[in-house]
């Protein structure tokens, strides 16, 4: 009597979850650090256009930053589609804000919402050094500050 054996076996079907969980626990933590990466670099260009018009503001404004963004010649639209004004203003992932204590030449975007919420990258327009500040010390190292 001959038996046909068809399908897999629960030990085999086993195996392959254990190694699809054990993938996803070391490819998932990499994906969220890669997701995070791409928003500060989102943060980062803001940065770099913001500091451009600070220094054309100071060398206009002879030796002084803007104290706020309507002063400066660039328009940023907030995530609910207004212009920003004032010192600060939100994106859909970050809350940028111009330093308010004189002499206004820090810039600073503060993780509003997701995965690694509260997390700083500050730039100081005039030197152009970017540095990361956060609690738990978690994402600071994986986006290199």
């Amino acid at each position: 009597m001959k038996m046909n054996k068809k399908g897999f076996t629960l030990i085999e079907l086993l195996v392959v979850v254990l190694i699809i969980g054990i993938l996803a626990a070391i490819a998932l933590p990499q994906y969220f650090k890669a997701v995070e990466r791409a928003r500060a670099a989102e943060a980062l260009s803001i940065f770099g256009t913001i500091a451009g018009a600070q220094q054309r503001y100071y060398l206009i404004h002879g030796s002084s930053f803007a104290d706020e963004f309507g002063k400066l010649d660039i328009d940023f639209t907030t995530s609910s589609g207004t212009a920003a004004s004032g010192t600060s203003f939100n994106t859909n992932s970050f809350a940028i804000a111009i330093d308010a204590e004189s002499p206004h030449q820090n810039v600073t975007a503060t993780r509003s919402d997701g995965r690694y919420t509260g997390y700083k990258l500050t730039k100081n327009v005039e030197t152009g050094a970017i540095t990361c500040t956060e609690g738990t010390g978690t994402i600071c190292p994986a986006l290199g500050y």
